[in-house]
């Protein structure tokens, strides 16, 4: 197979929340249970960065920390 026709991967950490994990579990589980069974942890937010990059495709930096901001302000805070 040619270098172009590879998948390339690199494997990154991030920090996540317990249940960020057990949110991104979940789809994962549900995805299988429909019979994707290639879904797991990693596709699923490999899939959130993609509706992520869809939502902020050619917006500016303001356009871009003003998603985070109203994001952030809609999600209700533990307590």
């Amino acid at each position: 197979m040619t270098q172009a026709g590879r998948r390339r991967y690199r494997v990154v950490a991030a920090t996540l929340r317990d249940r960020d994990v057990a949110e991104a579990d979940r789809i994962a589980e549900a995805l299988r249970g429909v019979g994707w069974y290639y879904s797991n942890r990693s596709f699923v937010i490999r899939a959130a960065l993609v509706c992520l990059s869809d939502a902020l495709y050619g917006k500016s930096p303001a356009e871009i920390l003003r998603y985070f901001i109203d994001r952030r302000s809609r999600r209700p805070q533990p307590g």
